[in-house]
């Protein structure tokens, strides 16, 4: 059963050709960044907002299986959309 989605807070600033986007979770304060292009939909920064805080938090809890069954012990921080 999956946990109730908490508010999240995004913030964008322009830098350069790309968007630097920060959100964070309002139940647990976790906190990712990424960059993205400005083209990006809004809709589409949420969703990946949402993934990486998800993804950042199941890789701090131990469990090392992305969601395609595969190890991420490949020390990549990254997050494949």
């Amino acid at each position: 059963m999956s946990e109730p989605r908490h508010e999240v807070y995004i913030e964008m600033n322009q830098v350069g050709s790309g968007l630097e986007v920060r959100a964070v979770d309002s139940g647990d304060g976790l906190e990712v960044s990424f960059i993205a292009p400005v083209s990006a939909s809004r809709a589409d920064i949420e969703k990946l907002a949402i993934a990486k805080l998800d993804y950042v938090r199941r890789k701090s809890s131990g469990k090392t299986k992305d969601d395609r069954g595969g190890s991420s012990g490949d020390g990549g921080g990254g997050v494949l959309a």
